[in-house]
Formats: C-alpha cells, structure tokens, sequence
C-alpha cells in the first residue's frame, strides 16, 4: 500500500483547472445523408485544488468526458441520459459534483491518508449510426477510495426517427426471446469452452445457474453485441464479459424493426 506523505493546497490554482476541447467524431458513419447526424466529440476536464504528494510523484483528483455532441440540439437531448449516465444535469455540473466530493472528504477531520487520489474518466463514444438508429457506449472508470476502482459500459440503442430507446423486445420477436437466449449461451459456452452438460452455477452468478441476457447490447456492423459488466456474471478479478452473435445466427427471429435496423446499416455502407 502507498503511504500519502502529505496533502497540499495548491492557491495559484484557484478551485480547479477547466478544459473543453472538440474533436471530430469517429464514429462509423458511412453514407449518411442527413445533416442530422452530423457531429463532434466534446472533451470536459476538471481537476481538483489539492494536491496529494507520494514520495516523488504529486497527483490531484479530476474528472474527465469524453462525449458526441451533434449539431441537432433535439439529438443531444434524447442522448443525454445515456451519456451521463448518473441523472447529472451536464458535464460540468458532473465534474463539480465529483470533485466536491473529493475536497470534503479531504477536509474531513477524521481523514488522515489517502493512498490514492480519486479520479472518474466517462468516454461516451457512437459505435453505430445510421439514418433510423444509434448505438452508443457509455465507458466508465473511477475510483474513489478502496481496494481498487470500478468500471463499467453501459450500451444505449436510440430510434433516431422515433426517439426512444431500443431494448431487445424491439429487434426480436418477443416469443423468440427464448431463442436468442439459447443462441446467446451457445456462443458463451463456446467462449468459455464449456460443454453443454456443465453447470453454469459453480463459477458464474447466472440465477439458479440458469444463463440468461441482459438488456446491455449494441447493434454494430456485423453483430448483436451483448455486454456483462464486472461482477455481473462472474468475480471482478475476471473482468466483464462480451458476445458476439453474428446477425446471420439471429435473422430468423428478428421482428420487421430489427430488420430495418440491421438493413439500415448495410444501406449505409454502400
């Protein structure tokens, strides 16, 4: 464990350091046609005035976001609560919660070390998009306090022209969900190198050791993404889980919307 030799206030800081930054979007975005879409990620960092000092090396707590803004203001509206994900009113009002945080817990007379400063990074990034729909991941890092931080993705599916989110009962039809979920566990097992005879109880926390999905998925090029955080299915130390169905597996028991969705995307890569 690291001992904080000391903690300091750093005054020519002021209360934090502040910066935004644009970049282009990277998103895939091939053969769109509406200015709708269009966008670019913003950066948000904010850091804290106290500064922790280990040995050689001085360090602060900050915040940090990375996200798409799109020039359709109504866009960035349905997309926010997938962005911040924690209900905060924006990036900046994010940072400045966080970072309170922090300084208070600083200040608090019974704080006598603090082996590591906190920190929170938020990378929001469009993994797909097309005219009828976007898939969007949320990736969050942070650590504020403890033996180690925690990490988590969340995946968001948004009809762009109906503006809702798309959960699995929307692509599939809802008397098949049953066979996506056997489809799901033969890809996992196969992963895993599991036979079909192995229990599933002993080593992961499916219910009843009965596998099952959850409503984390994406829709990208080539393949339904399903998504299992830390802790989720199996011990932290083992990381999160992720399954790639290829849509050829699952066409069949795709209903009318999850066909259009997936036909969009080859549409938009010719």
């Amino acid at each position: 464990m690291v001992k904080i030799l000391s903690i300091f206030i750093l005054l020519s800081f002021g209360s934090c350091v502040q910066q935004t930054k644009d970049t282009i979007g990277e998103g895939y975005h091939a053969g769109l046609s509406s200015d709708t879409l269009i966008y670019s990620y913003k950066t948000y960092k904010d850091i804290s005035s106290y500064l922790v000092e280990n040995d050689d090396n001085i360090d602060t707590a900050y915040y940090q976001i990375s996200y798409p803004h799109f020039e359709d203001t109504v866009l960035n509206k349905i997309i926010h609560p997938y962005i911040l994900v924690d209900g905060d009113e924006s990036a900046e009002l994010a940072a400045q919660s966080f970072i309170w945080g922090f300084n208070e817990f600083v200040e608090e007379s019974s704080t006598r070390n603090i082996n590591f400063p906190w920190y929170k990074n938020v990378k929001s990034e469009v993994w797909t998009i097309t005219p009828l729909f976007m898939t969007l991941s949320t990736a969050v890092d942070e650590y504020t306090g403890g033996a180690h931080g925690n990490h988590y993705t969340i995946i968001s599916n948004i009809d762009i022209q109906n503006k809702k989110k798309i959960e699995i009962k929307d692509i599939v039809e809802k008397e098949k969900i049953t066979d996506l979920t056997k489809i799901a566990e033969s890809h996992f097992r196969k992963n895993e190198n599991l036979a079909d005879s192995v229990s599933l109880a002993k080593n992961f926390f499916f219910e009843n050791g009965t596998f099952a999905i959850n409503d984390n998925f994406g829709l990208t090029k080539n393949s339904l993404i399903i998504y299992f955080n830390e802790y989720e299915i199996r011990p932290y130390a083992e990381g999160p889980t992720l399954l790639e169905i290829p849509y050829s597996d699952i066409e069949k028991i795709l209903n009318p919307n999850g066909k259009k969705y997936i036909n969009s995307i080859k549409q938009s890569l010719n």
